[in-house]
């Protein structure tokens, strides 16, 4: 009777668990807050939901519910108003990205920011970066305004490493493509 015990525990665990065939999809941004895959599609299957049918998820989170159905070939909406969950959420259903058109756009990006940092006579692999003087760069730092600078603990990014982010921050911004 134990035994049965503990393998029903066990099966109860490993079903809040993402599942190995479900890691393309779901593994990429976790939420606290979201449900395994599987789960979706055993309720999808007892509900007999299929593609004649369309699924409302008024607070759809990553998407999990959405993907599910878009997998199985079954309309969905969903509707979400954390903007960082929305966002998790359009990227997972979104399967028309061009994977050789994002590795150009990004090499694109990474060059820019290179070329714009040797300007500003910044090398991204200095030779000892926890001796570098920030003198020596001849430019003055990009920092946060000062009401968003407020927001960061005390020292907990220095003025170099934050200038780089900017800079990158900046021409994503400029060389923006929807795609």
């Amino acid at each position: 009777m134990q035994l049965i015990a503990e393998q029903v525990g066990q099966r109860l665990r490993e079903n809040n668990k993402l599942r190995a065939e479900d890691h393309v999809a779901h593994d990429w941004y976790r939420f606290v807050l979201s449900f395994p895959a599987h789960l979706v599609r055993s309720y999808l299957h007892q509900f007999g939901i299929g593609p004649s049918h369309t699924v409302l998820d008024p607070f759809c989170g990553t998407g999990t519910t959405l993907v599910e159905c878009k997998r199985l070939g079954v309309g969905s909406i969903g509707v979400e108003p954390n903007p960082v969950a929305a966002f998790a959420s359009s990227t997972k259903v979104n399967w028309s990205t061009d994977p050789d058109g994002l590795i150009k756009h990004a090499k694109g990006i990474c060059n820019l920011v290179l070329a714009k940092l040797a300007e500003q006579g910044i090398s991204d692999i200095p030779a000892s970066p926890l001796f570098q003087s920030l003198e020596k760069h001849g430019t003055e730092l990009k920092t946060l305004p000062t009401d968003a600078f407020k927001l960061l603990l005390t020292d907990s990014i220095s003025p170099l490493p934050l200038h780089k982010t900017l800079v990158l921050l900046e021409t994503l911004a400029e060389n923006a493509d929807e795609r």
